[in-house]
């Protein structure tokens, strides 16, 4: 045999042993991280992806990551909580809404933090406000957002109105005409969030290719956003690495949209009643240990970016669900005609529009917004009347889409049915649209502060 020959084949065995040694070194690695949650005699949901453990289709795109997350809710079958894997990230799915309750709001100390995002937190418009800071930075930014937003509502309701003018005559105009009603609430809801947080009028209708309706409709619409939405919530230590810096909105328009606005209110001296005013006040109040000042002012708009699209959402399923339910329609506006002879076109008429607030409630059901909650440990943490030890830094993650259709907590789920929300009639504990405990959602609060004395 030619001594090139035989080179040849020694190198090609030698290639094809090395390549088995490593298949069977991945193998062995793989069965031990996705086995973590059996080791500890914890169930877990069977057949991970030896790669993306359970959560390929959410991270390929083949599936809403929110949604998918319901779908291994429904796996889980009876368990109260179930250990699963995204890549080979051991992860918990916490399903009785008891444990949920515990962690989120009895032993909320345990567990103050997000999971999502990671430590950097390099998305400034999106996470380095209320809805993502941590540890002292996230309560003491509680303390002084929420009377602030509180009492900011009645007053930004002109602008609220005045926002919506171009939508009703974008609507008169086209009377008699199909329309996209989703399409229509997005750019509505830009036109308000550009009002009321940046203290810029707009015009989506008029100007839909104008350079801040462009920018935002990239904020929200683009794959680049999606990926990033995956990453903070799913994979957050991607957000660490240097591809964070990637993924992220680049906020650079909007920071120059928001000076521009501070600068000429200084220069005025006009107060419209919308965030900047309330920017240029917070920043001359004492503070520690966060200071509402420079780029932090701008994180704080980003309060109403989080709810653009949750509420325009929220608006478009809204009319979807009235439009394929005529008596519920019906009772909706004549519920939202009463209030509005009753108080006229004021703050006390909206809260007072009971009716529509539960078609509300019923869509924040079948459509919640905010898809799942997540919670990350800071210390070990025993379940109460369990054996069953969470290590610190595991991820706690909640499936809103799975818990709101569970038959055990709602009776015909599939159903819009408003009247689960009648007034008297219990609500399910499983029903948590806006989160649960102490960092659920701010509006839930001024919800119910503006609604109870009545």
């Amino acid at each position: 045999m030619p001594q090139s020959t035989f080179n040849m084949e020694s190198s090609n065995s030698f290639i094809f042993i090395s390549l088995l040694f490593l298949a069977i070194i991945c193998i062995v690695y793989c069965r031990k991280k996705l086995s973590y949650w059996s080791s500890l005699g914890i169930e877990q949901l069977p057949s991970p992806h030896w790669f993306f453990g359970h959560y390929k289709e959410g991270i390929l795109f083949q599936a809403s990551p929110g949604w998918h997350l319901g779908q291994l809710y429904k796996r889980a079958g009876d368990a109260p909580l179930v250990g699963f894997y995204i890549f080979h990230k051991p992860c918990l799915l916490i399903k009785d809404p008891t444990i949920i309750k515990q962690i989120f709001i009895k032993d909320f100390n345990k567990f103050p933090d997000r999971h999502f995002a990671g430590n950097t937190q390099k998305d400034s418009i999106g996470l380095r406000n209320l809805f993502a800071v941590r540890g002292k930075d996230w309560k003491y930014m509680k303390q002084k957002m929420g009377p602030v937003l509180n009492k900011s509502l009645r007053q930004m309701l002109p602008l609220m109105t005045e926002a919506g003018e171009p939508m009703m005559r974008h609507i008169d105009l086209n009377m008699g005409k199909e329309l996209d009603m989703q399409d229509l609430v997005y750019k509505s809801t830009a036109d308000l969030i550009a009002s009321v947080a940046m203290g810029t009028k707009i015009d989506s209708f008029s100007d839909p290719n104008g350079e801040l309706p462009r920018r935002m409709s990239e904020y929200f619409y683009s794959f680049e956003r999606m990926l990033a939405l995956v990453s903070v919530f799913f994979m957050p230590d991607a957000v660490d690495s240097v591809i964070g810096s990637l993924l992220f909105f680049k906020s650079k328009f909007i920071r120059k949209v928001f000076w521009t606005a501070m600068e000429e209110r200084e220069r005025s001296g006009e107060e419209r009643g919308d965030f900047v005013d309330l920017a240029k006040k917070m920043q001359n109040e004492p503070q520690s240990p966060y200071e509402f000042s420079g780029d932090n002012l701008i994180h704080q708009a980003g309060t109403f970016f989080s709810g653009f699209e949750s509420s325009a959402a929220t608006a478009a399923f809204t009319l979807m669900q009235l439009a394929r339910n005529r008596s519920i329609q019906e009772r909706a506006r004549a519920d939202v005609q009463r209030a509005v002879q009753k108080h006229g076109w004021t703050y006390e008429a909206f809260v007072d529009m009971r009716y529509l607030q539960q078609c509300l409630q019923e869509t924040m059901r079948i459509h919640p917004q905010v898809s799942t909650l997540d919670r990350v440990g800071g210390e070990d943490y025993q379940i109460p009347n369990t054996n069953i030890t969470i290590k610190k830094g595991t991820a706690v993650y909640v499936s809103i889409y799975g818990l709101h259709e569970d038959p055990q907590y709602f009776e015909d789920p599939g159903t819009f049915d408003p009247s689960r929300f009648d007034q008297g009639r219990g609500i399910s504990e499983a029903y948590m649209p806006f989160g649960a405990g102490p960092r659920m959602c701010l509006g839930e609060f001024q919800v119910h502060a503006q609604v109870s004395p009545a």
